[in-house]
């Protein structure tokens, strides 16, 4: 949940500076699942990106800039609405806020409830609360893997990769 005061939000921020965050996802592991990230979309007609970010400014924290907002304006920053399909998925990591957000576009949302996104939210965030961030990410790509599975599978084996796959860390 995020914090309402905001000068304790505002030192949580100040608290995870990028280079901090950057010690819990290792380039390695982040290559691995971007590669993940590819053969997933083998499987279904979504697009999906990650991104973790490590910490809002200072000015945003005090304009009082919402983890939702957020990832929507990563949702748009990075054109995942910006598909065929309309088959884009985000899933958003506020690390200084403790707090996972899954954007979907149109195209998904018509056939994929909030609360299965929320679950893998839930997910993802038991994880993190074990400091096991690189795990988090791992189950949260199996769960959103397998939901566009079951909604959205692949008739034929393509190789269709609209967006890239690249984790984004900022």
């Amino acid at each position: 949940m995020q914090e309402q005061n905001k000068f304790k939000r505002l030192w949580q921020h100040w608290l995870h500076p990028r280079a901090r965050v950057e010690r819990y996802f290792p380039g390695a592991d982040l290559a691995r699942i971007s590669r993940k990230i590819g053969l997933s979309e083998q499987n279904h007609t979504g697009q999906i990106r990650f991104v973790i970010e490590s910490r809002y400014s200072s000015e945003a924290v005090l304009k009082g800039l919402d983890t939702r907002t957020r990832a929507w304006q990563w949702f748009g920053e990075l054109g995942v609405w910006d598909t065929e399909h309309n088959s884009g998925v985000l899933v958003y990591v506020s690390f200084a806020d403790h707090a996972v957000e899954i954007v979907a576009d149109r195209g998904i949302s018509a056939k994929v409830a909030e609360e299965e996104w929320q679950h893998v939210c839930q997910t993802m965030l038991a994880d993190f609360r074990r400091e096991a961030f690189v795990s988090g990410l791992v189950a949260g790509l199996q769960e959103v893997t397998q939901i566009l599975s079951t909604h959205f599978p692949r008739a034929q084996a393509a190789d269709f990769d609209e967006l890239p796959n690249e984790v984004v860390l900022r």
